[in-house]
């Protein structure tokens, strides 16, 4: 199994006393692993114990909230260290006794959520405790814990919890599954030297060699960069098929359960659909907000998307004349990234969040950034592509947000806040790849050091708007489908995915595949979210133009009031009050258009359409 390469980021510390100890481990044995995870459930449960059998009139903030932060950053801590390894371990043993932790403690977790007692002493505390003697920070803490109690249904009667409950322990478990057998697949197809023409000669010989022919596998280092570059229809027709008929069986029939069940659960909840109960605590708010910002950005696209298309399609009929190859006039799925540009996949990992320890030391936030990246060769160390240096920088942007938050309470540390800004801090670092500056202070010739000549940066940075109609066209594709299925009822995947592909970007789905059975945001925490990568990217558009290409992209004042006023607060505070403290102002929405090739007619002080 290839691994993806990992790098561990740890804070330095600043305001409180900050407590150096590394309490990650990464040499445990699957023993070990299923041992500390009873031991982790047995000690979480006793402070939940504790906590729930209060006297209703003895609740303080003491022996509740503070008994409740203190035992969930110990929670967290251990957790990330027990389940982080099903994603990077080389051992599959490590692997599977990882997931099966990840399992058991996700239960865990749905059952301390249900916690009707604890939740009484919450609200009770509330009642009794003096807000003026809490910190911001406290209060909302408070607050956050009686609306999480109100959303799984506390406040409900036993029988509704008790179904909440088990459809949120299937929910889990599904979830898991859903992704297991994604990042456990090793399908690979074998090709021929000649039907992998068009790639790079490094790119062959690091292939692993079945006879006379070569392995490609679904995995994103090969998967990506033989559909970019290889010049054979059928070879790239083979592998997108396959790429998007991955887990089919198995995760078609997880998906359907998945959507079945998040609608049943939010209408419990008193919400019409899973969409409306998710985006409550969004910047959103509603399904209707998010569909009318889909809807007219598709329409502000589909022309220019269009204009992209005409260009593809004579590119391809150039190409078929050249290898004469027979010309239909259309345009296919595995012909879009031949002819485009796409990232890679990565991903950051909080393993430890920056905040307030119970003796008021504050710990030290440590985050892994976990990526497949193309491999050395046998002539040349890994050599990066621009569009890994991109993929680098926005999984650093998370990164960043981790490190230098500096929250109180663990459950607002880092990336926890809305999920539809969370990716503004990661996209807003993307930037600096498109730029001169940066470019060449972190780029040379890797054997003679000469830096990139400026005519190829200038061309570089040129191309960033090169297809960006169809690719933002393909976002769209993906949020519709991802609120369509939370929105109605009964829609098969595979068919509103194909719809849509057809639809708006006038590309066929390849027939028989199912990507949404494909698409781990599904069941990654981002269901009724995709929408959310678009939106932010508002923010992220508007913070960097606003400030740093006005008053300098390496001008420290502006960096340093985008750590204290953006990354510093974690979750502690709302984005759109964090947004209007960086900026000066309401946040809009020119800077975004403009990034995506679009005319803008706005007045200067429209604030954003978000």
């Amino acid at each position: 199994m290839n691994l993806p390469n990992v790098t561990i980021f740890l804070a330095s510390g600043s305001g409180a006393r900050v407590c150096a100890d590394n309490r990650l481990r990464w040499d445990l044995t699957p023993e070990q692993i299923h041992q500390l995870s009873d031991e982790l459930i047995d000690k979480t449960k006793k402070v939940y114990d504790c906590v729930g059998a209060l006297d209703l009139a003895s609740v303080s903030y003491e022996n509740t909230l503070k008994s409740l932060a203190d035992v969930e950053v110990e929670y967290t801590v251990e957790r990330n260290m027990l389940d982080f390894p099903q994603h990077v371990s080389s051992s599959k043993d490590v692997r599977t006794a990882s997931t099966d932790a990840d399992k058991k403690l996700s239960e865990f977790d749905v059952e301390m959520s249900m916690r009707e007692d604890v939740y009484q002493r919450i609200v009770a505390l509330e009642g009794k405790v003096d807000a003026d003697m809490l910190t911001d920070e406290s209060k909302r803490y408070m607050e956050r814990l009686i609306k999480l109690g109100q959303r799984n249904g506390l406040h409900l009667t036993k029988e509704t919890q008790d179904e909440v409950k088990r459809i949120k322990k299937k929910l889990s478990n599904l979830c898991i599954d859903f992704n297991k057998h994604l990042n456990e697949d090793t399908t690979s197809l074998v090709f021929t030297r000649e039907e992998l023409g068009g790639l790079p000669e490094d790119f062959l010989s690091s292939l692993e060699k079945d006879g006379d022919k070569l392995k490609i596998t679904l995995k994103y280092p090969h998967y990506f960069p033989t559909m970019k570059k290889c010049f054979i229809p059928e070879t790239r027709r083979k592998l997108e098929e396959a790429f998007n008929s991955r887990c089919k069986e198995e995760n078609s029939a997880i998906l359907k359960e998945l959507v079945q069940l998040r609608a049943q659960k939010s209408s419990l909840l008193g919400f019409t659909t899973h969409t409306d109960f998710v985006l409550e605590m969004n910047m959103a708010k509603s399904g209707k907000k998010v569909a009318g910002f889909l809807e007219e950005l598709a329409r502000k696209l589909k022309p220019l998307g269009e204009e992209e298309r005409k260009v593809i399609l004579a590119l391809k009929e150039k190409e078929c004349q050249k290898r004469s190859l027979p010309f239909n006039g259309e345009l296919q799925a595995w012909d879009t990234r031949y002819f485009m540009t796409q990232y890679g996949h990565a991903a950051c990992f909080g393993l430890q969040p920056g905040c307030l320890l119970s003796d008021g030391t504050r710990q030290m936030a440590v985050a892994a950034m976990v990526a497949n990246f193309s491999k050395p060769t046998a002539d040349a160390p890994s050599l990066l592509q621009h569009d890994e240096v991109e993929t680098y920088f926005h999984e650093f942007g998370h990164v960043m947000h981790q490190l230098c938050a500096q929250a109180d309470f663990a459950m607002f540390s880092g990336t926890h806040v809305e999920r539809d800004f969370v990716e503004a801090p990661s996209q807003m670092l993307e930037n600096w790849v498109w730029e001169k500056e940066p470019l060449q202070r972190m780029s040379k010739h890797y054997k003679t050091g000469a830096p990139i000549p400026d005519d190829l940066l200038d061309k570089l940075m040129k191309s960033r708007l090169a297809n960006t109609g169809l690719f933002n066209l393909r976002q769209i594709v993906l949020a519709k489908v991802d609120q369509a299925l939370h929105t109605k009822n009964g829609l098969d995947p595979a068919e509103e995915y194909a719809r849509l592909c057809q639809e708006i970007l006038g590309v066929p789905a390849s027939s028989g595949t199912n990507m949404p059975a494909t698409f781990g945001h599904l069941a990654g925490g981002y269901d009724a979210q995709y929408y959310g990568y678009l939106w932010s990217e508002v923010y992220s558009m508007d913070m960097f133009y606003a400030r740093f290409k006005q008053e300098g992209i390496m001008n420290p004042k502006v960096g340093l009031d985008y750590r204290n006023f953006i990354l510093k607060p974690g979750g502690s505070e709302d984005a759109e009050l964090m947004l209007k403290n960086f900026l000066g102002r309401e946040p809009k929405q020119e800077a975004f258009l403009l990034s995506k090739g679009l005319t803008v007619e706005l007045e200067a002080d429209t604030p954003c359409a978000c």
